[in-house]
């Protein structure tokens, strides 16, 4: 089965949409070159796609699987999903494949979780201050990987784990690299025991 991951720019404060805004504009262009570097395949949604489709170089030769629901103007390589988009990517993650990227689409990436159909997240966190903007709400993620990249940005991996319940207890405090500190109040079932006899 086929994952999807999200890819997004994170400033420092932990605000993840509009990049444009507090990114510097000749910086951003490259910034999605690194997002997108790798994938074969990639999910946008409407406005991400008008927004960088046809202006970013890595965008435009990889295949683009769009979400939109209102018509959009076609680029190389796009291709509109039709259908009710939480069945038609749970269809998609079921064909074999390359892995689904999503490089941006906040929107988008919220209605994966909510759909609890994203597997993966990677945070460019950039030493920027957005200042104000949206967060992305971190509480199902576990981090896995750290690493420093160029300029002074950090690249944080991230594995969603969603609880049984879908009930989550209140952060605690937010870690500065998007990390959260809190008590998990998902409850367990006791498991028996395996023994091995000779």
């Amino acid at each position: 089965m086929r994952a999807i991951i999200a890819n997004l720019c994170m400033s420092e404060d932990g605000i993840v949409d509009r990049p444009e805004r507090w990114l510097p504009a000749p910086a951003l262009g490259g910034v999605i070159d690194e997002l997108a570097a790798g994938t074969n395949t990639v999910l946008l949604g409407r406005r991400t796609y008008e927004q960088y489709a046809g202006s970013v170089a890595g965008l435009r030769s990889v295949r683009k699987l769009v979400l939109a629901s209102t018509p959009v103007a076609y680029q190389p390589h796009s291709e509109v999903l039709k259908g009710d988009p939480r069945r038609v990517l749970a269809a998609l993650k079921q064909v074999p494949g390359p892995d689904l990227h999503v490089i941006g689409s906040l929107s988008l990436i919220r209605s994966l979780l909510r759909w609890r159909l994203l597997d993966d997240v990677t945070l460019q966190i950039h030493p920027v201050r957005a200042g104000q903007g949206t967060a992305l709400d971190r509480r199902s993620f576990k981090l896995i990987s750290l690493c420093a990249g160029l300029s002074g940005t950090l690249e944080a991996g991230y594995k969603v784990h969603y609880a049984a319940t879908g009930a989550l207890s209140s952060v605690e405090s937010a870690g500065r690299w998007g990390g959260t500190r809190r008590t998990a109040t998902v409850p367990s079932t006791p498991r028996t025991a395996i023994r091995a006899h000779a």
